[in-house]
This record gives C-alpha cells, sequence and structure tokens, in this order.
C-alpha cells in the first residue's frame, strides 16, 4: 500500500503567495496619536511548526479521502439506477417512489435499498399524499462526489 502522504503538495499547502500584503492604514490605524510613527515592526514568522504541518497535512488527507468516497458512492449509485445521486435525490423528491422506480426500470424496495444504502434523502412517508400547499417545504441537499460542491 502506498502511502497517500506523498501525492500531497506540501509547497502548495504552506506557499505565502496567496497572502495579500497589509494595507497600509492598518500601521496608522495602531498607533496612538501622540505616539512616533513606527517604521518597521518584526514580521510573523513564515515558517510553520513541524505540529501545524502535519495537522495540515492530517487535515487535507482526510478532506481528498472524504471527496474519494463520495466519488465512489456516486459511481454505484450511477451503476445501480444509470443517474447520478444528486439527480436521484431531486426525482425522489419530486415524485413518489413508485413512480421513480418505475421510469428507471426498478421495482420500489430496491429503490428504496438504493437510497437506504448510499445515504440518498427520502421523503416520509404521506409527503405526497398532501397538497402541494400544505407540504412542509424541506431543503435537502445532496452532496455532490468527484470535486463538484
Amino acid at each position: 500500500m502506498r502511502n497517500e502522504l506523498e501525492d500531497l503538495d506540501t509547497t502548495t499547502l504552506f506557499a505565502d503567495d496567496h497572502q495579500l500584503p497589509p494595507h497600509p492604514s492598518a500601521a496608522a490605524a495602531d498607533q496612538q496619536p501622540g505616539d512616533p510613527p513606527a517604521t518597521a515592526r518584526p514580521e510573523a514568522p513564515h515558517d510553520v511548526s513541524p505540529e501545524i504541518k502535519k495537522a495540515m497535512l492530517a487535515a487535507a488527507y482526510a478532506e481528498q479521502m472524504i471527496e474519494r468516497l463520495a466519488a465512489l458512492r456516486n459511481e454505484e449509485v450511477i451503476k445501480y439506477t444509470g443517474v447520478s445521486r444528486s439527480e436521484l435525490g431531486l426525482r425522489v423528491w419530486n415524485a413518489p417512489l413508485a413512480e421513480v422506480a418505475g421510469r428507471l426500470g426498478l421495482k420500489k424496495h430496491v429503490l428504496m435499498r438504493i437510497c437506504k444504502l448510499f445515504e440518498v434523502p427520502t421523503p416520509p412517508k404521506g409527503y405526497f399524499n398532501t397538497s402541494f400547499a400544505h407540504r412542509p417545504i424541506r431543503l435537502t441537499r445532496v452532496a455532490a462526489g468527484g470535486g463538484a460542491r
């Protein structure tokens, strides 16, 4: 098994290129009215401690693994239903499960199992029996995998 930490580029994680230079009015705002102007202040250290570097690498690795797992989950949903996970979530919330299952060529209980297994949110029982005006507004977002957010 190869070391996944080697895939991460530490130079881009800790590069100072992306930081903006300090605004000239920031030094003037810190001064008291009677103080002489401060010309040189010691700058913050540019090197990050090893503990912080290690924590940042671990966080980047964890985010990378979460994205990979989401992409795999999305691929499995596509394999079984023919549509992406986010598309399946939209279809399930816009029509009853039996209707969506029929359009996808599946049985209702199989579609319910797929939604449960791959964590696609589904509406509660009786959601489509109530009139559109009396339905509760539920903003349910299905996280997309494969880099899209």
